[in-house]
């Protein structure tokens, strides 16, 4: 679990890296002192290689109590955690096609599903309240337009 765990902290550390140089030529604030196009992705780049980091001193910290232990990749939450990750990508497709408020209906709610969630006024009124705030905090606050539909751009 060891070598896993390496590795994880590598692919983190490796991807902050690129994140960093893939952004080299963006603006971090424009002209009028607002956030930039860089200014997030250079932030998450630093998130990746922190996270990076921590797992390597982690593993060092736990070297003598995960040895000969294996990585049940198989077990329920693993699989649950699959099937998050498919839902995720098709969310990032249905983005494109469908757009942010949509997408995001279905989105939350089937998530939540998944985690266990089973109430249906919960799931309708938690559903509404991250759509509503994630929409105004972009569309009003950071003057940052989210996805729309392909069908609406045509109107």
């Amino acid at each position: 679990m060891r070598t896993q765990n390496f590795f994880v902290g590598m692919f983190s550390l490796v991807l902050g890296i690129a994140i960093i140089f893939l952004s080299r030529n963006m603006p971090m604030f424009d002209e009028n002192g607002i956030l930039g196009e860089r200014f997030w992705p250079y932030t998450l780049a630093w998130l990746f290689i922190g996270l990076g980091v921590i797992q390597w001193i982690s593993i060092y910290l736990q070297r003598g109590t995960t040895d000969g232990e294996k990585a049940d990749l198989s077990s329920y939450p693993v699989r649950k955690a699959y099937g998050v990750t498919v839902l995720m990508v098709i969310y990032a497709v249905a983005l494109c096609y469908a757009g942010f408020i949509a997408s995001s209906v279905i989105l939350i709610p089937a998530i939540m599903w998944v985690m266990g969630e089973r109430r249906p006024l919960f799931l309708a009124i938690t559903t509404a309240l991250i759509v509503l705030c994630i929409y105004v905090s972009f569309e009003v606050v950071f003057n940052s337009p989210l996805p729309e539909s392909i069908f609406s751009e045509s109107f």
